[in-house]
């Protein structure tokens, strides 16, 4: 009989939901990165679908000002971009704070920088 509960407990673990989170897998511009003309926008690519209402990226100047327009949104119907518009850059380094909520609900944040060298 304890056989026999332990290969239904295997089972019912087996059959749990995967729940995943949404990490940052690709950045234009790039994490870390060096750009000779300053970008319109930033834009994030995620490793799950996220939840643009829920969802936010700020970019901030050397300073800690904000240089977005504060509203990150959906590129085109792809679920796991998200872009927020920038104002004009100057030469400088950017740092990028990005919070985000997956469609599944569960939340992951985290920054990184780019720098503009003209």
């Amino acid at each position: 009989m304890k056989t026999l509960s332990m290969s239904v407990f295997g089972l019912l673990l087996a059959a749990a939901p995967a729940f995943a989170h949404a990490f940052l897998k690709e950045a234009v511009p790039a994490v870390g990165g060096s750009v000779a003309t300053a970008p319109a926008e930033v834009t994030i690519t995620f490793t799950e679908g996220v939840e643009p209402g829920f969802s936010r990226i700020e970019v901030q100047d050397s300073v800690g000002g904000r240089v977005d327009d504060g509203a990150a949104h959906r590129v085109g119907d792809d679920d796991t971009k998200l872009a927020v518009k920038l104002k004009k850059l100057g030469a400088g380094t950017y740092t990028v704070v990005w919070h985000a909520t997956a469609t599944d609900t569960h939340k992951t944040q985290g920054k990184f920088t780019f720098s503009v060298t003209p």
